[in-house]
């Protein structure tokens, strides 16, 4: 029997982005060029774009918890766009003795990261929560969004005030406003404290999230953490 030789053996690549022509659906995820994928759905991918883009199609618009390796950091994102950018080749032998774990993308969704230079970070959820839809002004307030919080109360009761069924239609018509805004007027509000937009981490809530942060960047302090706890982050 025959020794395949190793020099002749079609090597085992992986995908890695491309600096030219990233994809907004790339950028909103906060993807950079170099970004590797080394897994989809928690199985190791090993493949070129046409298996990528067979895969991403095949889901009819569903999403899949792809994993990207920056450098020693590894990252999850879900993705429901069959077009991120252009992708090269890069050898990725399949690591020897690891078992891999299968991730179920159903039970993610992905959060919003913004960060400061001095590791200062807050995260929360792209898609707005019930509690934004059903009771918009208790979120917005709950999120410190004191402004659009204070607008929306004083629209509530004007509307109260001229007629009950004013102050329902009111408060439905916010619930859709929020509902499309609420990862707007998040980011403009942590921009204006000092945060700039860092990415996107797939988890399956936002403890969850915060943790996989923080083993990203162990000595980040979360923005609105207690004096408490940034000095016992700090010592």
């Amino acid at each position: 029997m025959q020794t395949p030789d190793p020099a002749t053996e079609p090597a085992v690549t992986a995908l890695r982005l491309r600096a030219d022509g990233m994809e907004p659906a790339a950028r909103r995820l906060g993807l950079k060029a170099g970004d590797q994928l080394e897994a989809i759905n928690g199985l190791p991918f090993r493949g070129d774009e046409a298996a990528l883009r067979a895969q991403l199609g095949a889901r009819g618009g569903k999403a899949l918890a792809l994993q990207f390796r920056r450098g020693a950091e590894t990252f999850l994102v879900l993705v429901d766009a069959a077009r991120l950018g252009r992708w090269e080749a890069v050898p990725c032998p399949l690591p020897e003795g690891a078992t891999p774990e299968r991730v179920d993308p159903a039970g993610l969704q992905n959060f919003e990261v913004m960060r400061s230079a001095a590791g200062v970070y807050d995260l929360y959820p792209v898609a707005a929560p019930t509690l934004a839809v059903v009771a918009p002004p208790l979120w917005l307030l709950q999120m410190r969004l004191w402004a659009p919080g204070a607008t929306l109360v004083a629209a509530l009761a004007a509307a109260a005030v001229v007629h009950p069924l004013l102050g329902i239609g009111v408060w439905a018509a916010a619930g859709v406003w929020v509902r499309q805004s609420a990862a707007a007027f998040l980011r403009a509000d942590r921009m204006m404290r000092g945060l700039a937009f860092e990415g996107a981490i797939a988890a399956k809530g936002e403890a969850a999230a915060h943790a996989a942060h923080l083993r990203l960047h162990p000595q980040d302090r979360y923005l609105f953490a207690p004096p408490t706890a940034q000095a016992a982050q700090a010592a």
